[in-house]
């Protein structure tokens, strides 16, 4: 993997140092080493017959992994990408049946659209552990919070992908926000958010950030993810 791959080269480097201040009688200075940053990525709305398989190809190729937040709706009609997704080594999130403001309806429909899409979600997959959830739209308040056993999770780094699908801007939005411990929101569903999860992993890789999905973030940090709380970042 590229990131074992950069820390074989770094531990390389601070060898040769070693190997040559002894051949040539010379005091070892330290090889300063950067700390690796850690970033979750995730995409809503999917899974798309659209893009899901070419961003899991994406995420294959660059040694990543990320959190798919799927709506119910969408995992009936694409149930093969599911599996898709578990298999890359991904992980599947919880979106809502139908995507709908969980602010906007009853107890009983709320508990619907997320228990229910948890279960669905959980039969298509194979899942198991601690399914996060991310609310439609970033909408949740205190009655939310507290209704649900749940890690919920927003995000600290906006792409903006399905409002401007511009690639560069995509980039540019993210690049602006990114953070050790963040969280970047994208969506499945269109094709600029491909490329741009492309680019903007070679440039994260370049930066000494390792990309993962949402769980392996706060295992990576040794942290447990919090319940009835917003979680933005890992710190």
């Amino acid at each position: 993997m590229k990131w074992i791959k950069r820390k074989l080269m770094n531990v390389g480097i601070v060898m040769l140092s070693c190997l040559l201040a002894v051949l040539f009688n010379q005091e070892v200075t330290p090889v300063s080493e950067e700390a690796e940053k850690i970033v979750a990525l995730t995409y809503d709305d999917g899974p798309s017959k659209v893009s899901t398989a070419a961003l899991l190809e994406v995420l294959k190729k660059h040694d990543a992994t990320a959190t798919f937040f799927v709506n119910g709706n969408h995992a009936l009609e694409n149930k093969e990408l599911i599996s898709a997704i578990v298999e890359q080594g991904s992980e599947i999130g919880n979106h809502t049946l139908d995507h709908v403001w969980l602010s906007k309806v009853d107890e009983a429909e709320a508990l619907r659209q997320v228990i229910g899409n948890e279960h669905l979600l959980r039969f298509l997959s194979g899942q198991e552990g601690i399914m996060p959830l991310r609310p439609p739209y970033g909408d949740i308040n205190q009655t939310i919070l507290d209704q649900f056993n749940l890690p919920i999770v927003l995000w600290s780094a906006d792409s903006r992908d399905w409002e401007v699908q511009d690639v560069e801007r995509i980039k540019a939005n993210v690049l602006s926000e990114i953070e050790d411990g963040g969280i970047i929101i994208m969506h499945d569903g269109y094709e600029t958010s491909v490329q741009a999860t492309d680019e903007l992993l070679a440039l994260l890789t370049a930066q000494n950030y390792r990309v993962v999905s949402v769980s392996e973030l706060f295992a990576l940090k040794h942290q447990s993810m919090p319940l009835h709380e917003k979680i933005k970042t890992c710190k």
